[in-house]
C-alpha cells in the first residue's frame, strides 16, 4: 500500500491500495451487521490518516465466510492500548511501528500480551520503513503472527492476511471457549459432592452454560426423559434463572407454553430443531437409555464448540439421575481412593493447595505415614492380607486424626493427614502403634514410620510438599523401624543442588568436561609399576574440581554413568595408545564397568570397536566389576562377563569383602583379578579382625589362582603385611596418588622406586 499515492476513484485494478471518497465505504452499525448479528472486528493501529482511509477503502467490501468486517481505528498506541482493554471481542490488529515513538508498535505488542493478556488476538505488523523493526528478530522475540512492508501490500494480499489471521483467530477463540467451557463444566462437577444435590449441580453448570453463550439465566432449561414415554413427564434436570426452582419438576409444569412445546417436540421427534429466537438440541443418550433436549435462547446458530460443550454437559447430566451423576462418580474416581474409600492423593493435593494459599500463621501440619511391613505382608500371606491391613491402618488413622483432619492414601501402604499441627504432633502418631480398642487382646501388629512438615516452616507449592513427605518418608525408612523424620526449614536445599549438579553433569559429559586421573598399581615383590587404574575426574571450564564422591553416585542414581562409564572407557583406551606410543606397551589399565553398561548386549561390540580404532589388545584393557554386581543374578551380568572373558578382557572383582559373595559362585566367576576393599586394608595393624578378613581374601585368590590387588594403601606396615601374605600388588597414596597421564609417564621413565625398597 502506497499511502502517498492519492486518488478520488476506484483503480482500475485490485493490484494496489487507493482512497475512495468517505463515503464510498459502507457503514455499519458498531458491533452489528444490518441483520443484527455481531461483527468480526479489526483494529487498525496507524498516525497516518491517508494510510487508515486507504485501509478503510480497500476492506469496505471485503467479506469473511460471508461476513463483513468492522474496522477500528486508532491513531497512536496509547489509544490502541485503551481500546484494546475495554473492547476484548477484537480478533485482527494491523499494528504500525513507528507511531508517537520509534518503536511504539513493538511497546504495544508486549502490553496487549502481557499487561492485558489477550493471547487470542491476531497481531499484523505493518512498516512503511524497511529495517526499523526487521523481520526475524521481531518474529522471534515478540508474539506476532505476521510482518509486512506497506508498500510490498495489495487489496488482494491485504484480503489474504486478514483472512489468514481471522481463521487463525477463529480456531484460537473456539480452543479457548472450549477449554473454558470444559473447564467450567469439571469445575462444576467437582462441586457435587455428598452434601449436594442435584438441583444445586444443575443450576451452578446451568447458569455457567449460560454465561459461556452470553445468554440470560433463562436461555438454558434441560430435561430428560425415557424413549416411549410421555414428552411432558419429562424431567428437568438443568435449569436456572426464573426457572431454577424447576429442576426435578416434570416438564408439564413449565409455565412458558413455547419452550414447552418445542421440549416436548424435540423428545416425541427425536430431532433437532431451531426458529428464529432459539434451538432446541436432541441428545438420544446410550441405547435404551435416557434421552435429553436443551432449549437454548441464543437468536443465532450456535458453533461447533458451543455445541459440542452442550453435548459434554448433557453427557454429563444422563447419568444424573441414574446414580446422582457421571460428574459425582467421576470426582470419586479422581479424589476417593477406590480400596478404601478415603481421600486419595488427589484429594490431598486440592485441600493442600487451599492451606498453602493462607498467609502464615497457619497452624497447619502435614504428616505422612506409611507401613514398615506391608510388602512383606503381602508377599508372604498374599495381597488380601494386605488389603486388610491397610483398612485396619485407614481405621486407626481417621480414629487418632478425627475432622477437621483430612486422612488421605497417596499409594500403596502411603497416607497423608493434613490437619492443626496441635493435633498431628510425633507423640500421636505413637497411637497408632499401640493397642488396638476394637481388639483389646490381640497384640499391636503395626509399625509404622513417619514424615512430619509444619507448614509455617513450610515455603513452596504444595506438589513439592508432597514429594519433600516422600523424600523424607524415605530418610525415615532408611533409619530403621518406627522411626520419625521432621521437617526442617530449607532441608530441601542440597536435593536442589544436586539436581543442579545432575543437569550440569549431563552438559558435562556432552562437553569435555569429563577426564582421567591414572593411579599406578605396584608388585609388593619387586616394587615395579605393573598397571593403572582409571579414576573418573570433573574439572569445570572455571577449573574447579567436583570430587567423584559427589558426582558418582549421581550418575548412578539419573542413568547417566552408563555414558559416564562410556567416556571412561574410550579415555583409557587413549591412554594405553598414548603409553604404547610412549614405550609402555605392556602397561595394562584398569576401568570401572556399572551395570548399566554390562545389561547393554552391545558392550563387547562397543569395546571391540574402540580396541580397533586405536590398535590396542584387550589384555591391556581390564574391566574392574564391583562384587554386588557381579554377585548379583538381577543383573543378568554373567553372560556378559563370560563374553568379555572369552574376547580377551582381564576381569576383577572390586570391592570384595564388602558384599555377600557365595563361594560357589565365585568360583564360577569368570574373573582374574580380586581387588581387596580399602576398608579391610586401613584396618590393617588396629582391628585384628578385619585382618582376618584381608588374609581370608588373599588366601581365597591364591586357591582360586587369582591375582590380588589390594587398594588404599597408606603405609608401610600395611604394605609389608599384606607382601608377608602373599598380596601380589598394591596401589594406594603410600606409593602414588592419581595422576594426570603425562606425570604416569614420567614415572615410568624415571624408575622411581617404591616405598618398600
Amino acid at each position: 500500500m502506497d499511502p502517498h499515492a492519492h486518488a478520488t476513484t476506484p483503480p482500475a485494478h485490485d493490484d494496489v491500495f487507493a482512497f475512495a471518497e468517505e463515503e464510498a465505504a459502507p457503514s455499519a452499525a458498531h458491533g452489528q451487521e444490518a441483520t443484527g448479528g455481531p461483527l468480526l472486528r479489526v483494529l487498525s493501529v496507524d498516525d497516518d490518516p491517508a494510510f487508515q482511509d486507504s485501509l478503510r477503502y480497500s476492506l469496505a467490501g471485503y467479506r469473511y465466510r460471508d461476513q463483513r468486517i468492522e474496522l477500528l481505528t486508532a491513531a497512536s498506541a496509547n489509544q490502541a492500548a485503551g481500546l484494546l482493554a475495554a473492547e476484548r471481542d477484537i480478533a485482527v490488529v494491523l499494528l504500525d511501528v513507528v507511531m508517537e515513538s520509534d518503536d511504539a508498535g513493538l511497546r504495544l505488542v508486549k502490553s496487549i500480551r502481557e499487561l492485558i493478556g489477550n493471547a487470542e488476538i491476531r497481531i499484523i505488523l505493518l512498516t512503511g520503513q524497511p529495517g526499523v523493526a526487521p523481520m526475524q528478530a521481531s518474529l522471534a522475540g515478540l508474539d506476532i503472527n505476521d510482518y509486512w512492508l506497506k508498500t510490498d501490500l495489495s487489496r488482494e494480499r491485504l484480503h489474504g492476511i486478514v483472512t489468514s489471521a481471522l481463521r487463525a483467530w477463529e480456531q484460537i477463540s473456539a480452543l479457548n471457549r472450549a477449554r473454558r467451557g470444559l473447564q467450567m463444566i469439571v469445575e462444576a462437577s467437582n462441586s457435587l459432592t455428598s452434601s449436594r444435590t442435584l438441583h444445586d449441580f444443575s443450576g451452578r453448570v446451568v447458569k455457567e452454560l449460560a454465561r459461556l453463550l452470553h445468554l440470560a439465566p433463562e436461555g438454558v432449561v434441560c430435561v430428560q426423559d425415557m424413549p416411549g414415554s410421555d414428552p411432558l413427564s419429562a424431567v428437568i434436570v438443568g435449569a436456572a434463572g426464573r426457572y431454577s426452582h424447576l429442576v426435578a419438576d416434570r416438564l408439564a409444569v413449565l409455565d412458558d407454553a413455547r419452550i414447552r412445546g418445542m421440549l416436548g417436540h424435540a423428545l416425541s421427534a427425536k430431532t433437532s430443531f431451531a426458529d428464529t429466537e432459539s434451538q432446541v438440541l436432541y441428545f438420544p443418550g446410550n441405547g435404551d437409555g435416557p434421552h435429553g433436549a436443551t432449549y437454548v435462547a441464543t437468536r443465532r446458530e450456535l458453533d461447533d464448540t458451543e455445541l459440542e460443550l452442550l453435548r459434554v454437559f448433557a453427557s454429563n447430566i444422563n447419568s444424573g439421575l441414574i446414580n446422582v451423576s457421571l460428574v459425582s462418580q467421576l470426582d470419586r474416581m479422581a479424589y476417593e481412593d477406590a480400596l478404601l474409600g478415603i481421600p486419595n492423593g488427589n484429594a490431598m493435593l486440592r485441600a493442600l493447595d487451599s492451606v498453602l494459599a493462607l498467609p502464615p500463621p497457619r497452624d497447619r501440619a502435614l504428616l505422612f505415614v506409611d507401613l514398615d511391613q506391608y510388602s512383606e505382608s503381602c508377599l508372604s500371606l498374599g495381597i488380601e492380607q494386605g488389603e486388610l491391613l491397610l483398612a485396619k491402618i485407614a481405621h486407626r488413622l481417621k480414629r487418632c486424626f478425627p475432622p477437621p483432619a483430612l486422612v488421605a492414601r497417596l499409594h500403596d501402604d502411603t497416607f497423608a493427614i493434613l490437619g492443626p499441627a496441635s493435633a498431628l504432633g510425633i507423640e500421636h502418631i505413637d497411637r497408632l502403634e499401640s493397642e488396638d480398642p476394637d481388639a483389646p487382646d490381640v497384640a499391636p501388629f503395626i509399625s509404622i514410620g513417619a514424615a512430619r512438615i509444619d507448614l509455617d516452616d513450610y515455603d513452596g507449592p504444595a506438589k513439592a510438599a508432597m514429594a519433600t513427605g516422600s523424600l523424607l518418608l524415605k530418610q525415615t525408612r532408611r533409619q530403621g523401624l518406627s522411626q520419625v523424620t521432621q521437617y526442617v526449614r530449607g532441608m530441601e536445599t542440597p536435593h536442589n543442588q544436586r539436581f543442579t549438579l545432575s543437569r550440569e553433569l549431563h552438559r558435562a559429559l556432552r562437553g569435555d568436561e569429563i577426564g582421567i586421573a591414572l593411579q599406578p598399581q605396584y608388585d609388593l615383590a619387586d616394587g615395579r609399576i605393573v598397571g593403572a587404574e582409571a579414576l573418573a575426574r570433573w574439572t569445570r571450564p572455571d577449573g574447579s574440581q567436583i570430587p567423584p564422591a559427589a558426582f558418582i553416585p549421581m550418575a548412578e542414581a539419573n542413568g547417566l554413568i552408563a555414558p559416564l562409564g562410556a567416556r571412561i572407557v574410550e579415555l583409557g583406551c587413549r591412554a594405553l595408545a598414548r603409553l604404547a606410543a610412549a614405550g609402555f606397551p605392556n602397561l595394562p589399565i584398569a576401568v570401572n564397568v556399572s551395570a548399566l553398561q554390562l545389561a547393554r548386549n552391545s558392550l563387547l561390540d562397543e569395546l571391540s570397536s574402540l580396541l580397533a580404532r586405536y590398535r590396542l589388545d584387550p589384555a591391556m584393557l581390564e574391566l574392574e566389576v564391583t562384587e554386588s554386581i557381579a554377585m548379583d543374578d538381577r543383573y543378568a551380568t554373567g553372560d556378559m562377563l563370560n563374553r568379555l572373558r572369552d574376547a580377551g578382557f582381564p576381569i576383577a572383582i572390586d570391592d570384595f569383602g564388602t558384599g555377600y559373595s557365595s563361594l560357589a559362585y565365585l568360583r564360577t566367576l569368570p574373573a582374574h583379578t580380586l581387588k581387596i576393599d580399602r576398608s579391610f586394608v586401613q584396618e590393617i595393624g588396629s582391628t585384628p579382625e578385619r585382618q582376618t578378613i584381608a588374609d581370608m581374601i588373599i588366601g581365597l585368590g591364591r586357591r582360586l589362582d587369582m591375582r590380588v590387588i589390594a587398594e588404599g594403601v597408606e603405609n608401610t606396615d600395611q604394605a609389608n603385611w599384606l607382601k608377608l601374605r602373599g598380596c601380589h600388588h598394591a596401589q594406594g597414596f603410600l606409593f602414588a596418588r592419581p595422576e594426570p597421564l603425562d606425570a604416569l609417564i614420567a614415572r615410568l621413565a624415571g624408575n622411581a622406586e617404591t616405598p618398600l625398597q
